[in-house]
């Protein structure tokens, strides 16, 4: 990136084409007094230059043409060719002084590349035009102490602007190139309606402000941006710098950020150099949300604040604040997660070891039959123990890229009957009667089947079907059920760990593995697993390529 070209500010150039307008001014009104006093007609004529160079400036400041350079050219060559018509010594070398300030000021405005030519032109000018006024050697000696007080005078000052040149550039870079959003803004006219509210009567501003939102809002728009760095087109997403300059407008960046700016109002109100708030609720120009640290920091001149060139440093924090927030989220959702396990677990569990307490202590006063009967159910409910376990070592192998499944010929009809016989005997496999033989994991498939079977017992509908079938090159397994179709933001949800939707009443409560769990088995053996609604029921289907394809197992 090139250097931005240092120019002097254009308000100084307008108050020096100003005061060149007055100071000629008063020289034409003076020659005309002296003229019309004296009765010499010459110093009437010389009225004309100084009149001119008033005229010219008063033109350029019309017009804003903020070029103090060209007018000082132009006042430099009236005042020479003035000198040589009057042709009045006294006059000619009373402007000396206004053409060596000339010549010294000028050096200011000139290009830095133009600055030795300039300077040597100049004096040679003032050293010639010395020449015709003088007798004897002497007029050599003044002519060349003019010119030599012109090219000191000019070096001198062109030093001081490199100086204050390279300290501009300095400053630009570090500012252009910061690794942090910067804002330089002027609050001038935010600190005069801050002292017309106190002036009002208004003691307590932070209350007045925050009661007061619109009120902000107008204060707001006062702040005029003057100059912003790369990283803050970047983080605001501006196609380019110039649409951020200007006045600070609500409407787009600064939504949400009327908290952040009450801060800053109170410190100009307290007379406070630094001030640190929060940006939350901001949107970017392109709508995305934005979240930062602000601080805001005024330098003081002369005991007072200068508000007409604050800084604003903004320090993106959105990504932080938005993984604190899953943060939060992951601890909520691992305290509810263990909750919910511990209360999995021990519902079995529970029956497990007071049935088993129960048979210990029977001694022998419990039939054979009802003894068969409870160990059916230490049986049953060890074996829900173990499928949570599973589920959990699942898919925390999964997380770990350490999960492994086979890949052999399955009957994926007798999987499913399997499952289904092991949760509840009257749920049958609808099939077409050819089987239907993939490649996969047959422990797998029953798994997926089984927790199916299981989701639909607990969040859907009282008929409950399984259907198996071949897509041509592939094998589908469906759970079907009457109940109600999800939202379509749920649709996505249900395969996220420890999601559960609203389940039946009566009907315990998962741990919200089940349908993560087997999604992901089911990729792992080369298929997939989508939830549809098809108006009348509520379908998972599972597919899985048939033995006639090829299929990569993770």
């Amino acid at each position: 990136m090139q250097p931005a070209v240092i120019r002097m500010p254009k308000n100084v150039e307008k108050s020096l084409i100003g005061l060149i307008a007055l100071l000629s001014g008063f020289a034409a009104v003076a020659y005309l007094l002296i003229g019309w006093y004296t009765g010499e007609p010459t110093l009437i004529v010389g009225a004309i230059g100084p009149g001119l160079v008033s005229g010219v400036a008063i033109v350029f400041l019309r017009l804003a043409y903020d070029r103090i350079l060209t007018l000082l050219i132009i006042t430099a060559v009236v005042i020479v060719v003035e000198d040589r018509l009057l042709g009045i010594e006294d006059v000619a070398n009373a402007a000396i002084v206004p053409l060596t300030i000339i010549g010294i000021t000028g050096a200011f405005f000139v290009p830095r590349r133009f600055v030795v030519p300039y300077v040597g032109a100049f004096s040679v000018a003032v050293f010639f035009s010395r020449l015709h006024l003088s007798e004897g050697e002497a007029h050599y000696l003044q002519a060349t102490i003019a010119a030599g007080s012109v090219v000191f005078g000019a070096i001198l000052l062109s030093w001081m602007r490199q100086e204050f040149e390279r300290r501009e550039e300095r400053h630009h870079s570090l500012f252009q190139h910061a690794p942090v959003s910067l804002w330089s803004e002027d609050f001038s006219g935010v600190g005069i309606e801050l002292r017309a509210l106190a002036d009002s009567g208004i003691s307590d501003v932070e209350e007045y402000l925050t009661s007061n939102p619109e009120e902000v809002r107008r204060l707001a728009a006062l702040v005029r941006i003057t100059d912003v760095n790369e990283a803050t087109v970047l983080l605001t997403e501006a196609p380019h710098r110039e649409l951020l300059l200007g006045n600070f407008r609500m409407d787009t960046f600064s939504r949400g950020a009327l908290d952040s700016f009450i801060a800053q109002f109170l410190a100009i109100a307290n007379d406070i150099e630094k001030v640190t708030s929060e940006l939350k609720g901001g949107l970017t120009l392109t709508g995305h949300p934005i979240e930062a640290l602000l601080v805001w920091s005024a330098p003081r001149v002369g005991g007072a604040l200068d508000l007409s060139n604050v800084t604003v440093a903004m320090v993106d924090v959105t990504r932080q604040r938005e993984a604190d927030r899953k943060l939060q989220d992951l601890i909520r959702s691992k305290d509810q997660f263990v909750a919910t396990i511990s209360h999995e677990l021990r519902t079995p569990l529970t029956a497990v070891v007071g049935i088993a307490e129960e048979l210990r202590d029977a001694n022998g006063s419990i039939d054979e039959a009802e003894r068969l009967e409870l160990i059916g159910i230490v049986a049953e409910q060890g074996l829900e123990v173990s499928r949570i376990v599973d589920d959990l070592l699942i898919v925390a192998r999964s997380d770990a890229g350490n999960l492994v499944v086979a890949s052999r010929p399955v009957d994926l009809c007798a999987e499913a009957t399997r499952a289904a016989q092991a949760i509840d005997p009257s749920i049958t496999v609808e099939t077409t009667g050819s089987p239907v033989i993939v490649n996969a994991d047959p422990q797998r498939v029953r798994q997926i089947a089984r927790n199916l079977i299981t989701n639909a017992q607990r969040y859907g509908g009282p008929t409950i079907r399984v259907v198996v079938g071949d897509q041509g090159r592939r094998g589908i397994l469906e759970v079907r059920d009457d109940g109600e179709p999800l939202s379509p933001s749920s649709r996505s949800e249900i395969f996220e760990p420890y999601t559960r939707s609203q389940q039946r009443t009566g009907v315990t409560a998962s741990v919200g593995l089940g349908l993560t769990v087997s999604r992901r088995l089911a990729r792992h053996m080369g298929g997939d697993l989508v939830y549809d609604h098809d108006g009348d029921e509520t379908v998972f289907s599972l597919t899985l390529a048939s033995v006639t394809q090829s299929v990569t197992v993770a």
